[in-house]
Formats: structure tokens, C-alpha cells, sequence
């Protein structure tokens, strides 16, 4: 019985330091850090000109090369439903990139979609096109709107 009860405890005493000395890089649990998005475009840009517009990706301190999608949505102030949609292309360093070509002297906005990492951001950034007045910046400003909305880069887990 004795021996019985010994053979028993070490086959379970194996299979458990077996279990816990295994590890498979696989099985990790992925960062908890957010992907953070930070657009790198300018805030004044003249019409007719084709511009890069980017985002730089982040997970703490790494860089998010491995994004499943990046699109950049593009609209004139208060037109939100006849926004344009472009896929970002992945360039270096965590950045990714369009290029557009501002038609009209007005206010877009600029606002990329991002999945990565089961995660979702969403930044966006005015951009002020051409002769645009200082007196529909301050509009655009009093309405409730940011140059750089941080309230729409909220992170999402899928």
C-alpha cells in the first residue's frame, strides 16, 4: 500500500513539474499596454498639394509593426457622411502613411482607424486647407471640436 501510495504521489508530483516547467512562448499572454496613435500630419496645409499623411504606432515602448488595419477617413468639416476612406501602407518604425490631395479651402478632419494587437484607436486631427478664415477656426473650435481629439482615441479590446 505503501509503495502504491508513493509511485502514486511521484507520477502526480511529474506530470505537475512537467506542466509548470514547460512554456510556450505561444501560450503567453499578450501585452497589456494600449496601442497608442499618434498622427503625424501637418495642421495647415495648402490646396492642390499632395500630402503624406501618417500615424506612428506604439505599445509601450515598441514599435507596432504587425497592425492588422490602418485606414485613414477623411472629411470636410460638418460632412462627415462623404468621407473618403484610404488604406494606410506600413513605411518604417511603427509608422504608416497616405497620400492625399486637399481640394478645397476648408477644414477637414483626418481620422485613423486602427486594429491592432485586439485592440482598436481611433485618432483624429484637424487640418486647416488653404485660406481658411481665423473666424471659422474659432467656430470650429466653440462648436466643441479639437485640433487633436484625444476623447477619440479610446481604446478598444476585441
Amino acid at each position: 500500500m505503501r509503495a502504491y501510495l508513493f509511485v502514486r504521489i511521484s507520477f502526480i508530483t511529474s506530470i505537475f513539474v512537467g506542466l509548470t516547467g514547460c512554456s510556450d512562448s505561444s501560450l503567453e499572454t499578450p501585452s497589456l499596454e494600449v496601442v497608442r496613435a499618434k498622427i503625424d500630419s501637418p495642421l495647415e496645409i495648402d490646396t492642390h498639394v499632395r500630402t503624406n499623411l501618417s500615424v506612428t504606432l506604439t505599445q509601450g515602448e515598441e514599435i507596432v509593426d504587425d497592425a492588422e488595419d490602418v485606414v485613414f477617413e477623411i472629411w470636410k468639416d460638418q460632412e462627415r457622411d462623404e468621407g473618403k476612406l484610404q488604406d494606410g501602407v506600413y513605411i518604417d518604425s511603427g509608422t504608416y502613411t497616405i497620400e492625399h490631395e486637399f481640394l478645397e479651402d476648408v477644414i477637414y478632419l483626418v481620422q485613423s482607424h486602427i486594429t491592432a494587437r485586439d485592440m482598436h484607436v481611433m485618432p483624429k486631427q484637424m487640418v486647416v486647407v488653404g485660406d481658411v478664415s481665423d473666424e471659422t477656426i474659432e467656430a470650429f473650435i466653440e462648436n466643441g471640436n479639437k485640433p487633436n481629439d484625444a476623447q477619440e482615441s479610446k481604446h478598444h479590446h476585441h
